[in-house]
């Protein structure tokens, strides 16, 4: 299992295509807030000391979620490949069980994601301080920021395993991705603000388990933007923006969210995989 996961960061990162693949979704984030939505939406908080800040930090805790997604896009495609060239194939005749070198694939996707997503996070943190002139997060609050990232990155690979496991051919999976890249970006309210959005939209997002993370990413980033302002227009800006929704108010509901559904997409994808294996 261990030779699978240093293989599959190998290869990973010596495919250029793949790596800047992967910052595909959060270059969208971005071209949406610079080009479209990012002064309309500075406008709209005009009430607030630094609607400015509120903006940005919203906005790159927007970017590390989508990038915690679509980071494992890129490096699950490994899976794809191998099983198109038959490598997959020679792997699952070895004496090593099925489970192990299924459990091989999904670490090194976790592992490339992880590495990608905290990578974000160092460069979004440093972006507050130097350019948008906000503060440090203490050692504490940047620790719960990095365990929200990795909790999302979880998440994401777990999904996109069980995803992956109905797939053989990289052609199929890779128009599969070009759609599923932009429509998480969509159910995780990162392109346009939740409150913007009908209220069937609004219960969908709420209930996506990746949202769960991408809440808890907002709430970490954003805590300093809010400090001096007028606690129940911050509410009413925080529930607009989805940096609270509902039953997350709470940083211990959206974790188990998170844990929960990570657990049950990559139990359903190892037994898919044991029973596309035994019926061929």
């Amino acid at each position: 299992m261990n030779a699978l996961v240093y293989r599959g960061l190998l290869l990973f990162f010596k495919n250029k295509q793949a790596v800047v693949g992967s910052f595909v979704g959060a270059l969208i984030m971005i071209g949406l807030y610079v080009f479209l939505l990012g002064d309309s939406i500075v406008n709209q908080l005009s009430m607030l000391s630094n609607p400015q800040l509120v903006v940005d930090t919203w906005m790159l805790a927007g970017v590390i979620g989508i990038a915690s997604a679509s980071s494992t896009l890129g490096s699950v495609s490994q899976l794809i490949r191998d099983k198109e060239r038959n490598v997959y194939t020679d792997f699952m005749i070895s004496p090593v069980s099925k489970s192990k070198i299924m459990l091989g694939y999904f670490f090194s996707t976790f592992l490339i994601s992880t590495i990608i997503t905290l990578a974000v996070i160092i460069v979004s943190e440093l972006y507050i301080v130097f350019l948008s002139d906000g503060a440090f997060l203490s050692l504490p609050n940047f620790g719960l920021l990095a365990l929200a990232g990795i909790l999302t990155v979880f998440c994401s690979s777990s999904f996109m395993f069980f995803v992956a496991s109905f797939f053989r051919r990289i052609d199929t999976f890779s128009t599969m991705t070009s759609i599923i890249g932009p429509l998480l970006g969509f159910l995780t309210g990162c392109y346009v603000p939740i409150g913007s959005l009908p209220e069937a939209t609004q219960n969908v997002i709420q209930y996506f388990p990746l949202t769960s993370g991408v809440v808890l990413i907002r709430r970490v980033l954003t805590e300093n933007a809010f400090a001096s302002d007028n606690s129940e227009a911050v509410q009413a800006i925080k529930e607009e923006l989805g940096i609270v929704m509902n039953y997350q108010h709470e940083i211990l509901v959206p974790v188990l969210i998170l844990i929960v559904s990570s657990i049950v997409f990559l139990g359903i994808a190892l037994w898919n995989v044991k029973r596309i294996e035994m019926k061929r």
